[in-house]
């Protein structure tokens, strides 16, 4: 009888474990990491508005005519992430807890930082700046980076590189100093992360004239 007794007990515990295991979404866990696996570049016009909302401080518009003034001539850099599980997120997706909150996922972070960003035009930009020599520090840099709250803050490129960030969502390089004449630029961007699967990216512009005034 008491073995009956037992027998009837256990099968009610695991009809009610089976139950509550039942309610558990059926989604998560999710990955909690992202690197970098590419960088889709565009060459644009843009126009920063210091004291604008930060949803509409930064507009991109299509440069017409192959031409444009210098402080509106930009390069945009959107980061493409591939998310991946983190060695913790494999250990915690086992358990019951962790499985009842995945289906509230935080953003996924990322441990790749940037090293450096080196530019380099195809001629003589200005007396200061001859061909083959780095000009990064005559761009400003606009970022978002939804993980670390940076919505279209702007900073010089240097201010923004000494720290070593981490890889942001978006970076826009926008040229900030005039070349001493007006003419046609190409320019090769070099960039340096200390990255997961990759370490270098690079990218060479189209020409297009941009004028000193």
């Amino acid at each position: 009888m008491r073995k009956k007794i037992v027998i009837l007990f256990a099968g009610y515990l695991f009809t009610i474990l089976m139950g509550l295991l039942s309610c558990v979404p059926k989604c998560g866990p999710f990955p909690d990491k992202f690197k970098l696996n590419k960088i889709d570049w565009y060459v644009c016009r843009s126009v920063y508005y210091d004291t604008a909302n930060i949803n509409y401080k930064l507009e991109h518009f299509s440069i017409i005519d192959s031409s444009v003034i210098y402080n509106e001539y930009s390069v945009l850099m959107t980061m493409t992430p591939e998310t991946y599980y983190s060695t913790i997120q494999r250990t915690n997706s086992i358990s019951l807890y962790n499985s009842v909150y995945a289906c509230s996922p935080i953003d996924p972070t990322t441990d790749e930082k940037i090293d450096s960003i080196s530019i380099y035009c195809d001629k003589d930009f200005d007396t200061e700046h001859p061909t083959g020599k780095n000009i990064a520090d005559l761009f400003d840099v606009v970022v978002v980076d939804e993980v670390n709250n940076i919505y279209n803050q702007k900073f010089t490129l240097k201010d923004y590189l000494d720290p070593k960030p981490f890889v942001p969502s978006q970076m826009t390089l926008i040229l900030k100093s005039p070349p001493d004449k007006t003419s046609e630029f190409e320019f090769t961007i070099k960039y340096y992360q200390d990255g997961i699967d990759y370490d270098y990216f690079e990218y060479k512009t189209n020409k297009i004239v941009i004028k000193k005034e």
